[in-house]
């Protein structure tokens, strides 16, 4: 299988993305909305955060169980997965595409989830949201690369993320990347290994491939056209460690 360049791979993500936003995807009930569904304006978090859940487990479940976040989560069927093997642990999913974020509740609803939630929002806007040591693991898996320079910019991972999940997320807790971009890639490595916060689990600098139990429409996508996954397993570590200072924020 001839593998697809990076490309046509932006080209084949726009349309994948194009395609799924003209699909007609039913929007939840009103009761099925208020068990799974959360939207939040970029606006309401930067003028009247205090109005707004934070994004912990008693804020959302109105319990103390685990917390576990996927950062663009698409339609879910990662995140249900996980909710369906770990009754006891609580799921939140962000993305900004209001259809994809349908379909998941769809599939949570339908499986009759009680652990699970999705948000609609920008994550590059709900920072403020995050609360110290509410998350025991944090799922960045194929973030958009943007396709243009300008967007490049604006890409999730960078310093900035690394700073906000390391208050966010317990001592110890996890953070699983996974990218089939291979600049995207490049950025992820040089940050992880100019910051001593976070501590691989493996032995490898990255790992190649990802086998989660259910895979996203997206990597199945990928994987389809010969993409190479790249994957990074990390811990948490807050006490005896110093902030790398070599790589500037956006890098």
């Amino acid at each position: 299988m001839r593998r697809s360049t990076p490309a046509e791979s932006d080209t084949l993500s726009a349309m994948t993305r194009r395609k799924l936003g003209r699909r007609k995807v039913a929007e939840p009930d009103a009761a099925t909305a208020e068990r799974y569904f959360l939207r939040l304006s970029g606006w309401d978090i930067r003028n009247d955060p205090d109005s707004l859940p934070r994004f912990t487990s008693p804020s959302l479940f109105g319990n103390d169980h685990p917390l576990e976040m996927e950062v663009g989560c698409g339609s879910g069927e990662f995140l249900c997965h996980l909710a369906e093997e770990s009754p006891e642990t609580n799921f939140v999913g962000l993305d900004v595409h209001l259809k994809s974020l349908h379909k998941g509740i769809e599939a949570a609803s339908g499986a009759g989830l009680g652990n699970i939630k999705f948000v609609g929002v920008d994550f590059r806007q709900a920072h403020p949201l995050l609360a110290p040591d509410s998350l025991a693991a944090v799922y960045l898996h194929f973030p958009d690369p943007g396709m243009k320079t300008r967007e490049k910019r604006r890409r999730i991972f960078d310093r900035k993320f690394l700073d906000e999940m390391h208050v966010a997320v317990v001592e110890g807790g996890r953070m699983s990347l996974v990218t089939d971009d291979e600049g995207y890639f490049g950025q992820m490595l040089a940050l992880i290994e100019a910051d001593t916060r976070w501590r691989r689990t493996h032995e490898e600098p990255y790992l190649v491939g990802f086998e989660p139990g259910v895979k996203s429409r997206f990597q199945t996508l990928w994987e389809r056209r010969g993409r190479k996954v790249f994957h990074f397993e990390l811990r948490n570590r807050k006490s005896g460690i110093r902030r790398a200072e070599a790589v500037p924020h956006g890098s």
